[in-house]
């Protein structure tokens, strides 16, 4: 990394922005109070010409004369995923987090010169293909940095420099990010780099600012209420006013030593302890000890198995947070410097430990040369080819025949290498000519040598398979719920078999899942609504349940074991009938909740057609790092990573999604497709020399 990089960290309510250079990590001060910290806030201010958004501290200066064109927070609208009104007009996520980095942008730009790359923080809550992140991708790209990158910031918190926190590949660690929005991250080191694995999050940050204003409203009736009671702009110029008096003073009393017991704000004269402020916390804490369990506990662990448990953001400061969830995890809790501004530097950190973004294009697999070879007497007349166009041959096998002057007959042969003859230059009855190019041939890599690949299996079914994660056993499902059948791979052996049967004259519908403890389940529905929950292995019912309405749409959940169901139910708005979405714990049966709407089934995300569990991947890795597969427009590739050479190629699925995998000993690769007639898997047996 040699070019500048500006690393900016968008939370709740402020931000933090740095220039990263190779061995310096420069701050973006905020240009009109020179704070490290920019208010996250924008108004839209009016005047001569078109309204414009102004940003940070210019935005809390001006939010005085048009205070409900005032906003705490530019990710606001990007966290609810919809515009939010500023006075009279709509403007959405891309608008404001745009117009905060074209502000921080121009300044760092003002004081470090050009700069073209930018990486933002993403909430962990924003998965993959969320369409929030799209909206932080889309505001980058409004702002001049078409080509930014996302970083999140449970990750960057464990990779900032000053948390100390070390963790053994494979370890966990527990990220409590405590802003605006408090959340609980669990991470797993994975190859060098923390990797989220489940995360919850609530707006207890803001919830205990709520409370703090109401008790300066009763506490300061006198000075408040007359503002409030106004009505109108005077209203919520006074609301705001409140909450920057507080957060001053809660931000005071938890950077103060444990000897100041209490803070005051002067005018007006209002005093903050820290006995209110534990009361106040208390709630907030148990939360984020319940989280942080259920984290934990979704992934399969108990707190022991957590290495530490890292403080970040602003509200980490407070006193009684760390110490509560040391008693409450019995983990080691660790708090950097500046909590606030880790995200931030571990972002820095996460540049700087990346390799080049340029990515040199792969060694051709083959290559096709021309053959030409010396001949007796420096000439002789083509007899005939041997090997056709387009068939493959072995090393040192004869590809022709010429006869000399002398009336003798010779074969040319194929040499040392082996490969596909291309092309014939030289027609029957022509002269082949010493040096001359009489064909041109695609030569196999030499990595053929090294690994073989026999095909030992096809296996066919009108459903789908599924690879299961520790990829020992392939499952194999009929959509109409009639069979599961569990085969052993290298011997495409039946391991176990469970028929749930029909109900009487009603087709079944079934997905396979991953349940509780990694138990393989079943799940199967009717048209009427009747569900029940099949241990694969036993073939034991474990639940079952029935909905009052007829489901079109279910969807399963396996991190959480809950199913959600959508159909057209009894409830309606006047004339149209609605949707009804119902959630069941898969675990217990119980109804969890309902909702009525519409577009149910996109509000539920974690939720799937097919399980997650699903092994199958585009392309992997063998498990001893010498092999790598490839499933790309219906090709399966596969290369030997030593000799970056091609060592396997077979057009199994053109035009259509292929999938593939090793088993966990490496010894077999799969391949998986779909057709008109259904899914089928292909089983290849690695052969390696001796």
């Amino acid at each position: 990394m040699t070019e500048p990089i500006l690393v900016v960290d968008i939370g709740s309510w402020a931000l933090s922005a740095a220039v990263v250079l190779p061995d310096q990590l420069h701050p973006v001060r905020e240009p009109v109070t020179g704070a490290p910290r920019w208010p996250g806030s924008a108004t839209l201010a009016t005047g001569a010409g078109r309204p414009r958004l102004l940003v940070g501290a210019a935005a809390e200066q001006a939010r005085d004369q048009h205070p409900r064109q005032y906003v705490d927070g530019v990710r606001r609208a990007v966290d609810v995923n919809a515009p939010i009104w500023l006075g009279d007009q709509l403007v959405n996520g891309v608008e404001l987090v745009s117009a905060a980095l074209e502000a921080i942008a121009d300044e760092a730009r003002r004081v470090y010169g050009p700069i073209d790359r930018l990486v933002l923080s993403a909430p962990t809550g924003y998965r993959t293909h969320d369409p929030r992140r799209e909206t932080l991708v889309a505001a980058a790209a409004m702002a001049g940095f078409p080509d930014a990158e996302l970083v999140c910031d449970a990750t960057a918190a464990v990779l900032d420099p000053m948390t100390l926190v070390e963790v053994a590949e494979g370890g966990h660690v527990l990220v409590c990010d405590l802003g605006a929005t408090w959340s609980a991250t669990l991470a797993q080191m994975q190859h060098g780099q923390p990797v989220p694995l489940s995360q919850e999050s609530s707006g207890s940050g803001r919830d205990i600012d709520v409370m703090l204003t109401a008790d300066l409203r009763a506490t300061l009736a006198e000075w408040v209420e007359p503002a409030f009671a106004a009505g109108g702009d005077t209203s919520v110029r006074a609301n705001l006013h409140a909450l920057d008096i507080v957060r001053r003073l809660k931000h005071r009393l938890a950077d103060a030593p444990e000897a100041a017991d209490e803070v005051e704000a002067g005018v007006p004269a209002y005093r903050m302890d820290r006995r209110m402020l534990d009361q106040l916390t208390e709630p907030a804490t148990r939360w984020l000890i319940a989280s942080c369990r259920a984290v934990v506990a979704r992934a399969g662990l108990v707190p022991a198995d957590v290495a530490a448990v890292l403080l970040v953001g602003g509200a980490a400061r407070l006193p009684g947070v760390g110490p509560a969830l040391h008693v409450g995890l019995g983990r080691p809790v660790t708090r950097p410097a500046d909590p606030e501004f880790a995200v931030m530097r571990g972002a820095a950190a996460w540049v700087r430990a990346r390799q080049s973004r340029a990515v040199p294009a792969d060694p051709p697999s083959w290559r096709v040369e021309p053959l030409s070879w010396t001949i007796p007497g420096g000439r002789g007349r083509l007899v005939r080819w041997l090997v056709k166009e387009g068939e493959a041959y072995r090393r040192g096998m004869p590809l022709a025949q010429v006869r000399t002057a002398d009336d003798r007959v010779y074969d040319l042969s194929a040499g040392r290498a082996e490969g596909i003859l291309l092309e014939q230059r030289v027609a029957v009855g022509g002269m082949v000519v010493s040096g001359a190019v009489a064909a041109h041939a695609r030569l196999e890599p030499a990595g053929a040598e090294r690994f073989q690949l026999a095909k030992r299996h096809h296996l066919r079914a009108a459903g789908d398979w599924l690879l299961m994660p520790d990829r020992r056993t392939l499952v194999e499902c009929s959509r109409t719920g009639e069979y599961v059948k569990v085969r052993a791979i290298d011997t495409a052996a039946l391991v176990t078999e469970l028929r749930p049967g029909r109900g009487a004259g009603r087709p079944l519908h079934a997905q396979v899942a991953l349940g509780q403890g990694h138990q393989l389940a079943l799940v199967t529905w009717d048209a009427d609504g009747h569900f029940a929950v099949w241990d694969v292995l036993s073939g034991r019912v474990m639940a079952s349940f029935s909905d009052v309405h007829k489901p079109d749409a279910v969807l399963l959940n396996e991190a959480e074991w809950r199913l959600v169901s959508t159909g057209e139910g009894a409830a309606s708005v006047g004339r149209y009938r609605r949707d009804v979405a119902t959630v069941w714990d898969l675990a217990t049966g119980a109804r969890l909740d309902r909702i009525v709407g519409e577009d149910l089934p996109k509000r539920f995300t974690g939720y799937t057609e097919t399980s997650r569990a699903d092994a199958f991947a585009t392309e992997m890795e063998s498990p001893d790092g010498r092999l790598r597969a490839a499933a790309l427009d219906g090709t399966l590739s596969v290369r030997d990573l030593e000799t970056e050479s091609e060592v396997f190629r077979a057009d199994l699925a053109p035009g259509r999604r292929l999938s593939t995998a090793f088993c966990h000993a490496g010894r077999h690769l799969l391949a998986r497709a779909t057709d008109d007639e259904g899914t089928w898997v292909d089983v290849w047996e690695v052969l390696q020399p001796a």
